[in-house]
């Protein structure tokens, strides 16, 4: 646990090269990033942070965790079908 009261955890690398960071707050997930790896750079697909904890730091907490071990990260834009 951090001074601002949160954990990240990852990031993770998980099955068909998915990334994932997560933080919690007294065992309760607030925030997760899911992320992609293709092309030797990281894309961030999807940000959620729980609306009691938007505005606060864990966003960039969880980027900075990311950040630590890959150097690029590119933000996709999915659009609507």
């Amino acid at each position: 646990m951090d001074a601002c009261g949160w954990k990240i955890e990852g990031p993770r690398l998980q099955p068909q090269n998915e990334v994932h960071v997560y933080a919690y707050v007294d065992g309760c997930m607030i925030g997760m990033l899911d992320c992609e790896l293709r092309c030797g750079a990281l894309q961030l697909r999807m940000a959620y942070v729980s609306p009691p904890w938007r505005g606060s730091a864990v966003l960039r907490d969880m980027l900075a965790a990311l950040r630590g071990r890959y150097r690029r990260i590119q933000v996709a834009r999915i659009r609507p079908r």
